[in-house]
């Protein structure tokens, strides 16, 4: 299906076709994104000659949350998307601070597309599950359907209890949580995604604090035995992480990888975005995780003004520890409690974006990288996530990034998240001059998947920066409480409070 109208003289004159009958909201907002042309958007929306039009989509409005059409254009290097609701008016929001670092994409449908030499390829991809779809009897109500999706991973939410109660916290768990996904539901749910898909990349296992669970060994036993499962993950604050739960959890190191918070290296971060000072902790948990051979990932959010000078110094810890295999950095969103602690959330205008934590990764840390050495991640959409890689090998650290021709093996990698060494070293081509050549044919003899070190950049959205866009193509899957995969970003812009946690069983029960 284009992303362009077929009632071709209806778009030239700017005319949006009468509703059908029996409309959705979205399918609505849709209908008008794309009828929009270069001149009704530039008139309806108010923007300036020298704004340079990228997309029309369709976004929420940040007040009422109702699906409205939206504008994405370029003003003075930045990347704004701006959003007509007939109840709440126009407002802008900041998408992105540097328009390199934002594509749009083949798979746009949402809207119209005014700007060809921004679109970023992104190979179809082809469901190997069932085709049925991710719900039955309508349980999902509005979400969109994700069924025939990639799902590169699903979050599963087993408790609201935590022993923390962080203010960026995007699901307000915390310490009066007192629910928990019961063991055969978790079962029962994980085995009917699998049937769907075909099989998942990795299952989250997340809350609140996945470890308040009584039976989160069981579920870690159940994820490592499952055929269909290829990666266990387990995000943890790290406070429960002793000596007795890392021995439990080194039975099951040959398919997990422990998702640990690490916001920076001081305990003014952690107080302003923890309520709490967990730095002993957390580094004491890194050396018995690294201890017992057990993968991790440093898993950084990154406030403007609060921890961004520290991006460096998390990506240096974990270049110290040979089993932290990535630091994710996530830039802060308006959802879940941050919206209440800021007393509305995050400047739409002012926040950090994906081309403000690279540039602060490159100028920070003393790994020698270039910020051509971050690409898009060629599966979802390209404004969804981005990644550099490097190999560890030898006690030398080295981009391999810029030896990869993405453009040229985007078929074999494209909706992969696990590389084998085959496939990796397969990936490292000749690219530039006689040293890039003789360096990357080197590369291939040595680079094993075990050695790789990766730092990711994963911008969630909001209710300023959503885009049906990137909602529609998601691999980045939360479970609701019925067990049926929607987006991550849909769900806590949208759809987290008309799914609570009430009808679950109490922790103690």
């Amino acid at each position: 299906m284009s992303n362009q109208v077929t009632d071709k003289p209806k778009r030239r004159l700017g005319i949006v076709a009468p509703a059908p009958p029996s409309e959705t909201p979205l399918e609505a907002a849709t209908r008008e994104a794309r009828a929009l042309t270069p001149e009704s958007a530039r008139s309806r929306f108010a923007l300036s000659p020298d704004d340079r039009l990228l997309k029309s989509t369709v976004s929420l409005c940040a007040e009422c949350r109702a699906y409205v059409p939206c504008v994405v254009f370029v003003r003075g290097g930045r990347v704004l998307g701006k959003k007509s609701c007939a109840s709440d008016g126009l407002t802008e929001a900041l998408f992105e601070s540097d328009e390199r670092f934002y594509f749009l994409s083949n798979k746009d449908r949402s809207g119209a597309r005014f700007a060809d030499d921004r679109v970023f390829d992104i190979p179809t991809f082809e469901a190997l599950g069932q085709s049925a779809a991710c719900c039955e009897d309508g349980a999902c109500g509005s979400s969109t359907d994700q069924s025939t999706n990639k799902t590169c991973t699903i979050l599963v939410e087993v408790t609201n209890a935590c022993n923390l109660a962080c203010p960026v916290c995007y699901s307000d768990a915390g310490k009066t949580g007192d629910r928990k996904l019961p063991l055969d539901d978790f079962k029962r749910y994980v085995r009917r995604l699998i049937e769907q898909k075909g099989g998942l990349d990795s299952v989250q296992l997340t809350g609140g604090e996945a470890l308040l669970h009584p039976e989160v060994f069981e579920m870690i036993a159940f994820l490592h035995a499952e055929p269909g499962v290829k990666k266990v993950y387990l995000p943890t604050n790290g406070l429960l992480l002793k000596e007795r739960e890392v021995s439990k959890l080194g039975a099951f190191k040959s398919k997990l990888m422990v998702l640990l918070q690490f916001d920076g290296s001081s305990d003014a971060t952690d107080r302003a975005l923890r309520d709490a000072t967990p730095q002993r902790a957390r580094k004491k948990a890194i050396e018995l995780l690294d201890r017992a051979g057990i993968a991790m990932q440093l898993t950084m959010t990154v406030a403007m003004d609060i921890n961004d000078q520290e991006i460096g110094a998390v990506v240096e810890e974990g270049l110290r520890h040979q089993s932290v295999k990535v630091i994710a950095i996530q830039p802060t969103t308006s959802s879940g409690r941050y919206e209440v602690e800021l007393a509305g959330g995050l400047d739409p205008m002012r926040r950090m974006t994906l081309s403000d934590v690279a540039k602060a990764v490159q100028r920070q840390t003393s790994v020698k990288m270039g910020l051509k050495d971050f690409v898009p991640i060629p599966c979802s959409h390209p404004n969804c996530g981005w990644i550099t890689l490097f190999v560890r090998r030898f006690g030398v650290v080295r981009n391999i990034i810029r030896y990869v021709d993405l453009e040229k093996i985007l078929g074999e990698v494209a909706y992969k998240t696990l590389l084998s060494t085959e496939e990796l070293q397969r990936a490292v081509s000749s690219r530039g001059g006689f040293w890039n050549r003789l360096a990357a044919k080197v590369g291939k003899r040595l680079v094993r998947s075990t050695d790789v070190f990766t730092i990711a950049i994963k911008p969630f959205m909001d209710r300023h920066t959503y885009d049906q866009d990137r909602i529609a193509n998601c691999c980045h899957h939360l479970m609701d409480r019925k067990g049926f995969a929607t987006s991550f970003c849909e769900y806590n812009a949208l759809l987290r409070q008309g799914d609570p946690w009430d009808m679950l069983p109490k922790l103690d029960a």
